[in-house]
């Protein structure tokens, strides 16, 4: 579980953060939803630690990150994993390598030991057998299980995911939800994920916040937002021709 106290956040007369507070669950889609420019990003470079809080704490399971050291930090961070939007893998390094590299850089294992956590999390994301591949040789959809493989290395029990289905076709980004979803479950993790996509908030979000100008304007399960009579968030919510179409019937 991670815990966000009355986070506050400006960049000179920009106050982007504006007495944030939340709780994500373990073992849950803990989504993150709001417009551009409603401080998704900064909220969660805040909860990651890469930007600094002007006032409030978080909490990873009632240790308190913002009070850390940079050694606490540190150590902390082994904790998480991170899917970054586009992926981010090494284009020069195969598959086995990009997902190999959290373990070289923070374990002392053998090589045998790296190679078979590599394939147990390859084996995880139905990429069995393709340690030896180039990202270039990789659709849109295998990088971003590849990225994910990458995430899980460590055993993280925390998730971050920052627009995981960014580029990719709606079939794909339905079975990259579902992969998030059931790695959540089985794996019991603290998961986050920043999106704008309602068919994952639909699809997979087990608990909802919605953002409107650096605060929590709205937060419940997925089946509830649909129902709501806020504007603000009708607007966000049916924002398609296609969804005002469907909220007619």
């Amino acid at each position: 579980m991670i815990q966000a106290k009355e986070l506050y956040k400006s960049f000179d007369d920009l106050h982007v953060l504006k007495g944030i507070s939340a709780v994500f669950e373990k073992g849950k889609n803990n989504l993150i939803i709001g417009k551009s420019g409603s401080g998704k990003t900064v909220f969660m470079k805040c909860l990651l630690g890469l930007i600094e809080l002007d006032s409030g704490s978080i909490l990873y399971d009632d240790r308190n990150f913002s009070r850390m050291d940079f050694q606490e930090k540190k150590r902390l961070r082994q904790e998480i994993g991170m899917l970054f939007q586009g992926g981010a893998l090494f284009d020069s390094l195969t598959v086995e390598k990009n997902i190999m590299f959290p373990l070289t850089m923070f374990t002392r294992w053998s090589y045998q030991e790296k190679r078979k956590r590599v394939d147990y999390c390859l084996d995880r994301v139905n990429m069995a057998g393709s340690n030896e591949l180039m990202p270039a040789e990789l659709s849109g959809g295998m990088n971003k299980r590849v990225a994910i493989a990458r995430a899980i290395v460590m055993e993280p029990g925390y998730l971050f995911c920052d627009e995981p289905n960014s580029g990719l076709d709606p079939k794909t980004g339905v079975l990259i939800d579902n992969l998030i979803n059931e790695i959540t479950k089985d794996l019991g993790m603290t998961t986050i994920i920043n999106t704008h996509d309602m068919n994952s908030v639909l699809a997979i979000g087990d608990q909802v916040i919605f953002l409107n100008q650096g605060e929590v304007a709205w937060k419940g399960a997925k089946e509830e937002i649909l129902d709501t009579t806020d504007p603000v968030i009708n607007e966000f919510v049916y924002a398609t021709e296609m969804a005002k179409r469907l909220k007619g019937k």
